[in-house]
């Protein structure tokens, strides 16, 4: 037990977890490890795995059947039927629109239980799913759906009415989730549609303040699913008679491409195979087990079922691995929120009886310093996590105080490696709260890195490199990015940091240009290339802000001919656009002389960043 001035925390130590995974991955433990060639480099691997992400949902809807995997508003999906309208959602792809293997097929939409299934009909068929970022302005999107090479784009009604014109023109077919009245039968994934009598929720980033809660006057519109259709039809369903094997679909294939934003100022692929991201959701299933050995909770019935709150994207590996995925291998109800508000979390924790919550540091905050906080009955609640961001560490005491079940963790990974990597809580989080947590092992191994890719020593900074099999197998159609990311099998993050001498990883600063923005990451360049399309900009930069509610903003100085001819929200219109809301700087300052320079001609981003920091 750990004391930490007036705060208990009855949890077995990361020392005593660790004692447990390597009993529980030796030969013949039940996580079984051993060691596995990819490419040249060997990895440790599980023994045992589903065969491929379409044998792990059959597996899934076998086990729990009936109960409960899905919640979204009054809609509630059982693991049995979101697993056949999966199946059926396959064949659509394979049958109308000649969907094989390998093809490429975009989702570009909001949390909706239509991601779910696409994702699952997708990967089940041996396509690649290309989840892409909802929020990215019209160009944006347009960029990935053609540099993905894309078959296929399935979107919502708010992303169809932006890219209708260009999918038209480049004559690419789409489907669409939730379509409102003007938009085709055709077009209809489920059945479940929005009409356009509807007051519709604001749409804001999930890291955005509350938004208005506003009434809808409800309307039923009966529309023709593409799901419901090939069910139906007699003529569709006798040509699938030859199945597909779920032994068509190989470990080594491509499931997934997330697109990331990096330095550069394009989005970047990130390849995964069905392997890599079942390794990641056997990692952490493996992780739980030997916490549950360590703590004696393995076999104790828990009070509650588990239930986990979706707070965040589907777009990122947080919401689509750590919340989806995961949630659907452990048999978990997941309660999908249409958009984040601190009080429906709240009312949302009380009625599903949620255990785990998982998001930006800023929605923990939020929930424990709502006002009404104390009028719900949060005792389901067990676990609050965070990740995409550092919490503060006065944010991780007020978590012990603020929830009287409630244990603070957090989770370090990145998209390039399926969002595994390193894990810190309960016990030592309160005593090591700068930490990004303790690696995974056997699966995860972490290097600080010199210039030349050597290994520093405990204690020295250098960049943080991530070695696993889960990690992606490179970027799509860059091999210049792949080379330059990757040494000996290690991730190379790009962020600075050191292992202290437990081997807990802290994070110091990061060699990458990129802002962190409530869990989103920034690009500086390419907010930078955007400004430099105004024709009264001679030269900007742009970087981040501190901001105490999502933790960075972008901030931009610009050099400008003439400060009469342009303004700071003039600036900001000709920004939106061009890239999504949230990249646009909060602050811009205008200036009317040359910005400072290094000794190399280069802009000075730190000097500018430490003056401009003080002036918020």
């Amino acid at each position: 037990m750990l004391q930490n001035q007036d705060i208990f925390i009855d949890q077995a130590s990361a020392k005593s977890v660790v004692k447990e995974i390597y009993n529980i991955t030796a030969p013949k433990g039940v996580f079984e490890v051993f060691n596995k060639e990819r490419n040249g480099v060997t990895y440790p691997a599980f023994l045992t795995l589903p065969n491929n992400l379409g044998d792990m949902f059959k597996k899934a809807a076998d086990a729990h059947g009936q109960a409960d995997f899905l919640v979204y508003q009054d809609e509630r999906y059982s693991f049995e039927t979101l697993y056949q309208l999966a199946l059926s959602f396959r064949e659509v792809l394979r049958v109308q629109y000649n969907i094989k293997r390998g093809d490429k097929v975009v989702i570009a939409m909001r949390n909706y239980p239509e991601w779910l299934v696409s994702f699952m009909g997708i990967t089940m068929l041996g396509a690649v799913a290309v989840p892409i970022n909802a929020w990215w302005s019209q160009q944006e999107l347009l960029h990935v759906i053609q540099h993905s090479q894309a078959f296929l784009v399935i979107t919502d009604d708010k992303r169809y009415n932006i890219l209708q014109a260009s999918l038209q023109q480049i004559n690419l077919p789409c489907l669409i989730a939730r379509p409102n009245e003007q938009q085709g039968n055709d077009l209809c994934l489920m059945r479940k549609i929005k009409s356009v009598t509807e007051k519709s929720v604001t749409e804001k980033s999930v890291t955005e303040k509350s938004v208005e809660k506003k009434s809808v006057e409800k309307k039923s519109v009966e529309k023709k699913s593409v799901i419901a259709s090939h069910t139906q039809n007699k003529t569709c369903t006798n040509s699938t008679t030859a199945k597909i094997s779920s032994d068509d679909v190989l470990p080594n294939d491509t499931a997934s491409i997330f697109y990331t934003s990096g330095s550069t100022g394009f989005p970047k692929g990130a390849v995964s195979t069905h392997e890599s991201i079942l390794t990641a959701l056997n990692t952490w299933l493996m992780l739980g087990a030997a916490a549950g050995i360590a703590n004696g909770t393995a076999n104790v019935e828990p009070a509650y079922p588990p239930a986990a709150l979706m707070t965040v994207p589907l777009f990122h590996v947080t919401g689509c691995h750590t919340l989806f995925l995961l949630s659907m291998l452990i048999g978990r109800k997941t309660i999908m929120m249409p958009y984040w508000d601190a009080e429906l979390a709240l009312i949302l924790i009380e009625k599903e009886r949620v255990t785990y919550f998982n998001g930006v540091p800023t929605m923990s905050m939020e929930l424990m310093n709502h006002p009404q906080k104390h009028q719900y009955d949060l005792t389901s609640l067990l676990d609050i996590c965070a990740g995409g961001a550092a919490r503060a560490p006065e944010h991780v005491r007020k978590i012990c105080q603020s929830f009287a079940q409630g244990n603070p963790s957090c989770g370090y990974g990145l998209t390039e490696t399926n969002a595994l990597g390193a894990v810190n809580g309960p016990v030592e989080y309160l005593a090591k709260p700068t930490s990004a947590g303790l690696p995974t092992p056997p699966i995860v191994d972490v290097q600080i890195f010199n210039d030349t890719n050597q290994s520093l020593p405990q204690g020295q900074i250098g960049e943080i490199a991530i070695k696993s099999i889960a990690n992606i197998s490179g970027y799509w159609r860059d091999d210049a990015a792949t080379d330059a990311a990757f040494s000996n099998g290690y991730f190379k993050t790009g962020d600075l940091g050191f292992l202290d001498e437990d081997g807990f990883i802290y994070i110091v600063d990061r060699i990458k240009d990129i802002i962190i923005r409530g869990g989103e990451n920034i690009s500086c360049l390419e907010v930078e290339s955007a400004l430099y399309q105004h024709p009264k900009i001679i030269e900007t930069s742009v970087f981040a802000l501190p901001d105490d509610r999502l933790g960075e903003q972008p901030g931009a100085i610009v050099y400008v001919k003439s400060m009469a001819e342009i303004d700071e929200d003039s600036l900001k219109l000709f920004l939106i656009d061009l890239i999504a809301h949230f990249k646009v700087p909060s602050k811009i300052w205008l200036v009317e002389q040359k910005l400072p320079r290094l000794g190399s001609g280069k802009i000075d981003k730190r000097g500018l960043k430490a003056h401009y920091q003080n002036l918020v």
